[in-house]
């Protein structure tokens, strides 16, 4: 009798329906998702309702209520010192930890001991914000809530302290004195700003600081002039929008009145940083003798007679600059072009810079940074690639003690001297050694906004603040002379059998005898005065 068994490897067709108890494990496992969902829908909008800094005993002030109600991608709040920043970033973390569950937020600071005074300070001011369920992780400091959430707490004084985080995520950056930690610094920080869960929603960057620090002119390119000074909110070249709360001591009226006071007590330039948040005015300022009023003016046609000279600061990934800079009668040097641009390969770099100058134009020398003759394995100079595409470069000198004697030559530019006859025409009596004109914009940026080094000789610049162009001013003034640029002869040049004068270049002077009555070289009242100038054809 033939077996009615199926064959072991029978298979039930797909179009065979599930069975009954398969059938109602799918249903209830649906039906459990959907009201974990829901709960967690429900849980999501009671977290939204908890009055956050109520349980925190935290009483916002009226502007740091703006700071919080902000919905700005990048908020920025700032000014002066005791307006209550650090203790709204610590706050404005615990909220958003609270209310976004699963959310990552970094809390940044350039050192572990700055971090560990302010931040981790405040946040013990608030129990480790224990009254919100929060465990606080002393070995890791890390602050974990019920619902998933963390905040972290870390340190970052270079890329490579902030490389240490990349393979982490965040969604929401709190960044604490902005100004003091390096651009690149928090430009690599915001890359790691992503979510990979569509519940969990990246929610932006918070920074609180003070003017000055080797951040100063980035955030103030960044917030401060874009926003003219907090009154707009604008969008960055991604479409984020971007806003400055400016934050004064006169906001904060709890306040300790000592505190007040030692801040009045301030010298002039930090009393204007820290009591009055003062952008244009930092402590540390490496050259707060530069004067938009006195140094900058609009574009005029420069004699051709003029000598042109270059200087050149290489970078790719770090912005590359170029000067074009030329020097009149006096010795004075008139700024006249920039380029400023970053991802630009050094043949590129060479015919752009070939490509700014007009029919004509000759540029004497081109100073350049010595590093741009090194080699690594078998790949050519910048310099000779530079070379090889129409520019030849001459090495600026770099060397022990170069940066502090090239930033006291820019202070001697920088000085006041007889007007030249542009400003003479104006009724000007004196003016600087150094004119720069108003297109050239990231120079003067960079100059004004440069802060003295914190490590190191302090007579030089911080390294770690944008100084691309004003290191092309460097390598450009420290090659030049700082006196006139015709040569100052004691003696009268000899005269040949030619009867001609010796060529010794297109203008020349000679220091006069004291004792001299007659005119050199001629005796009729339309010649030269002893020491005056003699053209050379």
């Amino acid at each position: 009798m033939p077996s009615t068994r199926k064959s072991s490897d029978s298979k039930p067709s797909s179009d065979e329906p599930a069975s009954p108890l398969l059938t109602a494990k799918l249903t209830k496992l649906r039906r459990l998702k959907t009201l974990q969902a829901e709960a967690q829908r429900r849980e999501s909008e009671r977290l939204r309702k908890i009055d956050v800094f109520g349980l925190l005993g935290y009483v916002p002030t009226p502007k740091q209520q703006v700071f919080h109600d902000a919905t700005e991608f990048d908020v920025l709040f700032g000014g002066s010192a005791g307006g209550g920043k650090t203790v709204s970033l610590i706050t404005e973390g615990i909220r958003a930890c609270v209310r976004h569950p699963g959310i990552r937020v970094g809390a940044f600071r350039r050192t572990y001991g700055e971090l560990k005074e302010s931040l981790l300070a405040e946040l013990s001011n608030y129990s480790y914000a224990a009254a919100l369920g929060a465990t606080w992780n002393g070995t890791e400091y890390e602050l974990r809530f019920p619902n998933g959430s963390l905040l972290m707490f870390r340190y970052a004084e270079s890329v490579k302290d902030a490389s240490r985080r990349q393979g982490g995520q965040y969604q929401l950056l709190i960044f604490d004195e902005r100004t003091l930690t390096p651009p690149d610094v928090c430009s690599f920080l915001e890359s790691r700003l992503r979510s990979g869960r569509s519940d969990i929603p990246v929610l932006g960057i918070r920074s609180g600081t003070n003017p000055g620090g080797p951040g100063h002119g980035a955030v103030k390119l960044r917030y401060i002039q874009p926003t003219n000074y907090g009154q707009n909110v604008v969008q960055d070249e991604r479409g984020r929008s971007v806003r400055f709360i400016s934050s004064k001591l006169s906001d904060n009226p709890h306040v300790n009145p000592e505190y007040a006071a030692d801040l009045q007590a301030l010298p002039e330039k930090l009393r204007a940083a820290f009591l009055d948040g003062d952008w244009d005015v930092f402590a540390g300022m490496m050259f707060p003798e530069l004067k938009h009023d006195r140094h900058v003016l609009e574009p005029i046609e420069l004699p051709s007679s003029w000598k042109r000279y270059n200087g050149v600061d290489w970078g790719f990934s770090a912005p590359w600059a170029v000067l074009w800079g030329a020097v009149d009668e006096d010795g004075r040097v008139w700024i006249y072009r920039e380029i400023y641009q970053r991802g630009v390969g050094e043949a590129e770099q060479a015919q752009q810079i070939l490509a700014a100058e007009a029919p004509g134009e000759h540029v004497a020398v081109r100073f350049a940074d010595d590093a741009m003759w090194s080699t690594r394995g078998d790949a050519k100079a910048i310099a000779s690639v530079y070379a090889d595409n129409g520019v030849h470069l001459t090495a600026a000198g770099k060397g022990a003690g170069s940066r502090v004697t090239g930033w006291q030559r820019v202070r001697t530019y920088l000085k006041e001297a007889p007007a030249c006859s542009h400003h003479r025409a104006q009724g000007w009596v004196t003016c600087p050694m150094l004119h720069v004109f108003s297109t050239v914009t990231d120079l003067y940026r960079e100059l004004s906004d440069l802060p003295h080094a914190t490590k190191g000789d302090p007579e030089d610049a911080d390294t770690t603040a944008d100084d691309h162009a004003s290191d092309a001013l460097r390598y450009l003034l420290s090659n030049l002379g700082t006196g006139p640029e015709f040569l100052v002869l004691d003696q009268p040049p000899t005269v040949a059998e030619s009867d001609h004068l010796q060529p010794l270049g297109s203008t020349m002077a000679v220091r006069p005898d004291p004792d001299a009555l007659a005119f050199w070289p001629g005796e009729d009242d339309d010649g030269p005065r002893p020491g005056g100038t003699v053209q050379v054809e």
